[in-house]
């Protein structure tokens, strides 16, 4: 039995919602890892960062951290400068030791147990956006 064209449920494409989501994500990291004074600074070399030098960066890369730390503001992203997040891969090394030194081995410990964890990306990227939103 075919299913006509007015009972199909419209839904958005994901890679629009991730594009809404990344915007969001860096508004909101722009407010939370706001600096006291002074310009923004490379959480990993600690250089000033801005304009098109100024990464949002992730712990545990987007390609393997799965849908629940891909856009995680407060655990898995940092601002990053552009030498650091491209032309280094991340320089991921670094960037664990600094979470650790400054988060501790049991938070860090923690969002790599979280890497394992799923769930519907669609329906959890509409949901953290809408969160996001209201930041």
């Amino acid at each position: 039995m075919k299913r006509s064209k007015l009972n199909k449920v419209s839904k958005q494409p994901i890679s629009k919602i991730q594009k809404l989501l990344w915007i969001e994500c860096r508004r909101v990291a722009n407010d939370i890892y706001k600096p006291r004074t002074g310009p923004y600074k490379c959480f990993i070399c600690e250089k000033e960062i801005s304009g098109s030098n100024k990464h949002l960066s992730h712990l545990i890369p987007k390609s393997v951290c799965g849908a629940f730390l891909k856009y995680d503001v407060y655990r898995n992203l940092k601002w990053c400068c552009m030498f650091c997040n491209v032309h280094l891969g991340g320089n991921l090394a670094e960037y664990y030791m600094k979470m650790v030194k400054i988060y501790g081995q049991e938070y860090v410990d923690q969002i790599y147990k979280d890497k394992q964890l799923t769930t519907k990306a669609y329906d959890f990227y509409l949901e953290l956006l809408e969160k996001y939103k209201l930041l």
